[in-house]
């Protein structure tokens, strides 16, 4: 087993399995920054997977969301290799590989259903349904000639969805009775000892609130959440609303779902944006995309009064049918107020438990996949190192004899039934800026650091005996007491200036080093901070 994304993480999920020589690939997620440096998503390093190009057999997916399926299109730029998943999930992989100028011709998409079997050289690889909020979520029964392997996808026992396809425990309990090896499971909801409610129920919610609202209702919501949608557009119709999809996200996803079936909305209950100023405002339900705040998103321009097709009036009710990802939580909280102070409605999870509940499995069905599989060993997965720890705690008290807590780039070896670490393996974070530039390491760290403490930019003339000819040109972005201070910048530059007349005629890196030293040691005593100093020798012709 070798993790090359979430598990020590939430998010960015990659996992490949290995056997003599053959390597598969489950997943391949992207995630996003918690800080604003410029950086769109990030997605796994996945040197160890081109680096053995040639035994990588396929990637087979679990289901379609971004931190599943968001890495494709950065690992297939390198990688030649074919990729099996729910229609649903490849169709949207479909829209990704397009964005990335990636033709389909050019990559083998290959549609699985829950029950086929997969030949895939030394595993055979077989999809089984698993309620999650998304459709068709799978997990995956990976026969091994070293043992049964079973990967739980992300899933829950939500005996209702709106979909109509619950987990299929028979099968679950079938595979468990037929003897399972190893069990890979999702960790992320381990602290939640029971799911408060179930998709159902948030229908139930949702009509309610949409029921009671006088005015305009602005729902927010997982845009890959189908079965919400499918909800909300009987919500809809039963109340003599129509529907207004504000987001890019929430247009692919309505329109690759309607596509294959998954979303069966008549004709008339979709209006344009622009259409909007027509219609009464009791006679409009608007699904907006931006559940955490993204600068971007619909409904933090609407907040902020800068959407160009919605605003919002005293009266109308706005529902966050979502939560905030760890990390998100300030900025979602900072939303929310804008929109109060625009004089909406405002309701969340905190103020009704019922609009939202999560697509991952609760501590108590975590525990209900362990009594179904009864593995042999046990591995958990997608979390951080607490959810991990914790969720291995869970399967030691249901009885599982071997169980392993690994991280990614940790490496794990199942052998006759017994689980041990291996070598590590090269792993990270690759940061991929707005426009679609990969960032190294290190010009992802400067990023970071000119945006912790500012930068100060030297600008020297040098004659060609190394001399200085005028004073030195000192400019500060974001350093506190130098930007925009004439009288700062120039004891920055009389310091500067200084050092180079009692500095000796070194080459130009020495020179360099000498003055970046100074303009350091002066810009601390003035300001107290260290930001990035910049030196540029500007020779004469």
């Amino acid at each position: 087993m070798v993790p090359l994304g979430g598990l020590g993480q939430i998010g960015m999920n990659c996992l490949a399995l290995e056997h003599d020589g053959a390597t598969l690939v489950i997943d391949c997620g992207s995630s996003f920054p918690q800080d604003d440096a410029g950086v769109d998503v990030l997605h796994p390093d996945f040197r160890w997977l081109t680096d053995r190009s040639r035994r990588v057999v396929g990637v087979v997916l679990t289901h379609g969301h971004e931190d599943h399926i968001g890495g494709l299109p950065y690992l297939l730029a390198g990688l030649d290799v074919p990729v099996w998943g729910p229609p649903h999930a490849l169709a949207l992989v479909a829209r990704r590989l397009e964005e990335h100028a990636l033709r389909n011709d050019e990559v083998s998409l290959r549609p699985v259903t829950a029950g086929e079997i997969l030949e895939l050289g030394p595993f055979r690889v077989e999809p089984v349904r698993v309620s999650h909020s998304i459709v068709e979520a799978t997990a995956l029964r990976i026969e091994t000639p070293a043992g049964t392997v079973v990967h739980s996808g992300d899933f829950t026992f939500d005996p209702d969805p709106p979909d109509g396809e619950p987990t299929d425990v028979a099968r679950l309990e079938a595979i468990g009775d037929a003897g399972v090896d190893l069990l890979l499971s999702d960790s992320t909801n381990v602290d939640l000892s029971e799911r408060p409610g179930s998709e159902r129920e948030v229908a139930l919610a949702l009509d309610r609130l949409i029921a009671q609202a006088p005015r305009r209702v602005v729902v927010t919501l997982f845009a890959s959440n189908v079965q919400r949608l499918i909800s909300l557009g009987e919500i809809a119709r039963r109340h003599g609303r129509r529907v207004c999809l504000l987001g890019r996200s929430l247009l692919t996803q309505v329109e690759v779902a309607t596509r294959l079936g998954r979303l069966d909305w008549p004709s008339d209950l979709l209006v344009a944006p622009e259409q909007l100023p027509e219609l009464l405002p009791e006679r409009v339900l608007v699904l907006a995309g931006g559940t955490q705040a993204e600068p971007a998103s619909s409904l933090r321009r609407v907040a902020s009064a800068e959407h160009g097709q919605l605003a919002i009036e005293p009266g109308d009710l706005v529902v966050l049918s979502s939560r905030a990802i760890p990390g998100k939580e300030r900025v979602v909280h900072d939303m929310v107020c804008d929109l109060l102070r625009r004089g909406a409605r405002v309701v969340t999870r905190a103020t009704d438990p019922g609009v939202h509940v999560s697509g991952h499995a609760s501590r108590a069905e975590q525990g209900r996949m362990i009594e179904l599989l009864r593995p042999r060993a046990f591995v958990p997965i997608h979390g951080t190192l607490h959810h991990l720890r914790e969720h291995a705690a869970l399967a030691r008290q249901a009885g599982v004899g071997e169980v392993l807590v690994i991280e990614n780039g940790v490496t794990a070896q199942l052998e006759d039934g017994r689980l041990r670490t291996g070598d590590p393996i090269p792993h990270g974070e690759i940061a991929v800026a707005m426009g679609g530039e990969e960032l190294d390491s290190e010009t992802y760290t400067r990023r970071l650091e000119l945006g912790r403490a500012g930068v100060v930019l030297v600008s020297m003339r040098l004659g060609r005996d190394g001399h200085l000819v005028g004073p030195p040109v000192v400019t500060a972005r974001g350093v506190p007491c130098l930007d925009d201070d004439a009288n700062a910048l120039r004891k920055v530059a009389l310091d500067v200036a200084r050092a180079r007349l009692r500095g000796r005629h070194g080459d130009e890196a020495a020179i360099v080093d000498t003055l970046r030293r100074a303009a350091r040691r002066s810009v601390l005593d003035l300001s107290g901070t260290r930001p990035a100093i910049e030196v540029h020798l500007v020779p004469l012709d």
